[in-house]
């Protein structure tokens, strides 16, 4: 009986979730077009994988033309949530809602649907693609008046995001708290503003302001039973106890972060707390919880196409572990994959990208403040704002270049100790497999051989440095050929050798011994070096010497043996 009680209550349930998936949406009757706008766009769905579900949602909206706008943008909007990444579909509909709205000649309308478009860019890290569309976008909205804006609380806390993003902090607050003015209180949207506010905050440095905000943030989200917010403020809360030295409180706090996001499901706050706890557990020398943690970073972050930043931290921080761990093969692997990302990430979602969108805010700052200055150009005063202004570009713009080529620089020196790494990683997997072979003479030859093309390409390395005009050329040779001469045949090494050499050349190593007592020590390693096939080239190489020196010793070994020499060098050759 109770059994089918319970069978009635999910029936129940199920039904009243499917009635309001399907239910149809509500049309205002309202004579004022923004609040009808703005009643359609409250009653908005996700329908996550489920196109047809969408489609199905949203085939009332075909009916008008205003309703048409709408049914493109949230077309656009599910085949977003639906791809999870930029896609040709999103962008024809969003293309689609932003060219039916100019044909209405509805200015609010058009800058709704130019802003849903820009924040999609922005979702997806196109921060070169969004900044000028985002620009002439501001431009718009700063023209009307705001009360003729829809959602405008909503599109206030948007741009506020973007320009937090870009760096560009002053106009981020500026948005930010207009938005706080247009959105009503004791809702998620409002504890989502604060909490903008405060990572604002944050990024300046005023932590006082920044936890004030957070702590606001974490009261109303308890008010509101929003769960993942509260989880979000406390690991924010835990940045500004990490950046007062305490790692213990910051530790916990990101902990409970972490909890909070996985218990709700909520992947980008999950990813982002234990990236954050990892690097906590780093700087505690924590290595076994640093690990654990950051598997759950690595278990997300192949999930989504836009978070390949996130990727590169959790591989800069899993290389950090293995070097700890001593674990070289695995490190290999990591840097190729850093490196794909690095320059994947070039002109999309780095510091670069980043800094060239800020780039074209201060332009366009600077476009307006000329503007202004020619409005004004009667006056006598006029003059000195221009120059002014002039003045701030070219400062603007030397900042600019001057952080572009400090990054060219320490990518350049970047790619350098990673090669440097390369090459050591090389070598300690040549002495390995030397030690887990078997003593034998092949063994040592192909040891030699391995080494010689080391030293090759260390050698070209470190002419291509030369014939280049860095500044810091010298530094870079000088721990490459450190590299190089540990290389070089050490008299543990040469004693090795001879020892196989004996076992598998017996007869002609007697030879030199009984019959030439005259040769020198550095003679025989020429000469067992070419018994075994290396060219002049490889022993040179191998012994430190120049192709020319290893040319001049044989003429001063023939001087000495005179006509035993050819007699000397059959053997070798034979």
């Amino acid at each position: 009986m109770f059994s089918k009680k319970i069978f009635c209550v999910v029936l129940y349930l199920f039904a009243i979730q499917l009635h309001s998936q399907n239910n149809p949406i509500q049309f205002s009757s309202t004579e004022n077009t923004i609040k009808s706008i703005e009643t359609l766009l409250l009653q908005k769905k996700s329908f996550g994988k489920d196109t047809m579900a969408l489609k199905k949602y949203l085939h009332h909206f075909q009916k008008t033309k205003l309703n048409g706008v709408i049914y493109e943008a949230f077309l656009a909007n599910g085949y977003s949530d639906y791809y999870n990444a930029r896609n040709a579909k999103s962008d024809f509909h969003y293309q689609q809602s932003i060219k039916k709205a100019s044909t209405l000649k509805d200015p609010s309308l058009e800058i709704w649907t130019q802003l849903n478009y820009v924040y999609y860019l922005y979702h997806n890290r196109e921060y070169a693609y969004m900044t000028p569309l985002l620009l002439k976008l501001i431009d718009k909205i700063e023209k009307k008046n705001f009360e003729q804006l829809i959602l405008p609380g909503e599109s206030f806390k948007k741009i506020g995001w973007m320009m937090q993003t870009l760096a560009d902090y002053e106009n981020a607050l500026n948005y930010l708290n207009l938005a706080k003015k247009h959105t009503p209180k004791n809702t998620a949207e409002y504890a989502a503003i604060l909490d903008a506010i405060g990572l604002n905050y944050l990024r300046i440095e005023n932590f006082k302001e920044a936890e004030s905000y957070f702590r606001q943030v974490a009261l109303l989200a308890t008010q509101i039973d929003d769960k993942v917010r509260y989880g979000k403020a406390l690991g924010n809360l835990a940045v500004i106890k990490q950046n007062s030295g305490d790692l213990k409180e910051a530790i916990a706090l990101i902990n409970t972060d972490l909890k909070i996001s996985e218990s709700e499901n909520s992947e980008q706050n999950t990813l982002y707390a234990a990236i954050l706890l990892t690097e906590m557990y780093v700087a505690t020398e924590n290595w076994n919880k640093a690990e654990e943690t950051l598997q759950k970073a690595q278990d997300i972050v192949h999930l989504k196409s836009y978070f390949k930043r996130e990727e590169l931290k959790v591989i800069t921080l899993k290389l950090t572990i293995l070097k700890h761990q001593n674990n070289t093969d695995g490190e290999l692997m990591l840097r190729r994959r850093l490196l794909i990302l690095e320059d994947s990430l070039k002109n999309k979602d780095s510091d670069l990208a980043i800094s060239n969108s800020n780039w074209l805010l201060q332009k366009a700052k600077f476009n307006q403040k000329v503007s202004q200055a020619e409005d004004q150009f009667k006056h006598e005063s006029a003059m000195k704002n221009i120059y002014a202004v002039i003045i701030l570009l070219v400062l603007i713009l030397g900042f600019v270049l001057f952080q572009y080529f400090k990054k060219q620089l320490k990518t350049k020196q970047l790619l350098h100790q990673q090669k440097i790494i390369l090459f050591e990683l090389e070598k300690i997997k040549t002495e390995k497999k030397l030690l887990q072979a078997h003593e034998s003479l092949n063994s040592q030859v192909k040891y030699l051989r391995d080494k010689n093309s080391q030293i090759k390409k260390l050698t070209t390395e470190i002419q291509q440095i030369k014939e280049s005009s860095s500044n810091n050329a010298k530094d870079k040779t000088g721990k490459l050929k450190r590299l190089l001469e540990s290389h070089l045949m050490t008299e543990n090494n040469w004693n090795t050798f001879k020892k196989e050499f004996q076992k598998e050349h017996y007869e002609f190593y007697r030879m030199l011994e009984d019959d030439f007592p005259e040769i020198t020590d550095s003679n025989k390693r020429i000469l067992l070096l070419e018994k075994l096939d290396f060219s002049k080239n490889e022993i040179a190489g191998l012994l430190g010497v120049t192709p020319g020196a290893i040319k001049k010793s044989k003429q001063r070994l023939k001087k000495k043996i005179g006509d035993r020499y050819d007699i000397l060098f059959n053997n070798v050759k034979f």
